[in-house]
């Protein structure tokens, strides 16, 4: 049955990538020991609310 939408058309195959992907050379330095993070200084706690007086 003819709905009046053009049939479906599938796109043309993609053409071959001119620039094929190049292998990734070998990292040429050996494994050395893990970098050792610096440790952050600790951040001072923000100073709480003012201690309500004891009522008398």
């Amino acid at each position: 049955m003819d709905t009046g939408t053009p049939a479906l058309r599938y796109p043309d195959p993609l053409p071959p990538d001119p620039f094929p992907p190049s292998p990734v050379p070998p990292d040429p330095s050996p494994p050395g020991p893990e970098p050792v993070p610096t440790p952050e200084p600790p951040t001072p706690e923000p100073p709480g609310p003012e201690p309500e007086p004891e009522p008398v």
